[in-house]
């Protein structure tokens, strides 16, 4: 019995987090294979300081869409591997910028290889769907990235009233 299937639209966030938690799960197994201590939650961060290479906290939470607190738990988490460092802005004291160290610099081409791999296999399980997972995701996601959603909700309530 499987309790969140049953519930259906009901339990979507529910059933997302357990599909986040499989995904997340089979990537710390990709990275063990290669003898890497690498989380799957630390990519989004890791990724975006390869491309930038020097950012501050708030922009990178905007870049990635994720809380100030969360970046903040990030780049220390990679700090203490020794492959992210931060220091002060020279404009604002009150504004950390994070870089790659070369620690994490040297890192990056073996992690480079493994996310190759990793998105040609995701390309392969996405394409054998008959649905393009990724499109679906996208337009789902924005209804929760705005206040989409609560006009949904609250049109639905008005129409309940009206009827």
């Amino acid at each position: 019995m499987d309790i969140i299937d049953e519930l259906g639209p009901l339990a979507i966030a529910s059933r997302m987090k357990r599909l986040a938690e499989l995904i997340f799960k089979q990537a710390i197994n990709v990275y063990k294979s290669h003898n890497i201590d690498f989380e799957p939650k630390w990519f989004p961060l890791f990724y975006l300081l390869s491309q930038k290479e020097r950012i501050g906290i708030m922009e990178a939470a905007e870049y990635l869409h994720i809380s100030h607190p969360a970046v903040i738990q990030f780049a220390k988490e990679l700090e203490k591997k020794g492959w992210v460092s931060a220091e002060k802005s020279p404009d604002d004291a009150r504004r950390r910028i994070l870089y790659l160290t070369e620690k994490g610099k040297a890192f990056l081409p073996q992690l480079q290889e493994i996310w190759h791999n990793i998105k040609t296999v995701n390309e392969q399980l996405i394409a054998q769907e008959p649905h393009n997972l990724m499109v679906s995701v996208a337009a789902f996601e924005q209804h929760f990235m705005t206040d989409d959603y609560m006009k949904h909700y609250q049109a639905y309530l008005n129409s309940k009233v009206q009827s």
